[in-house]
């Protein structure tokens, strides 16, 4: 039971990291653009919620 889950996972987990580095590979410049906008957005909603615990 555990080894079929392990597998499982395995298997899931090869598939999406190699299809992620071929997607980032093939990233056209308007995407790029838009990971960098929400990498930015996600780091100002934290910094932000993290004054208001201060």
């Amino acid at each position: 039971m555990i080894d079929t889950i392990q597998g499982i996972w395995h298997e899931y987990s090869t598939f999406y990291i190699n299809y992620l580095n071929k997607r980032w590979d093939n990233i056209s410049p308007m995407e790029y653009g838009i990971v960098l906008v929400v990498i930015a957005f996600i780091g100002w909603l934290l910094m932000r919620n993290g004054m208001r615990k201060v």
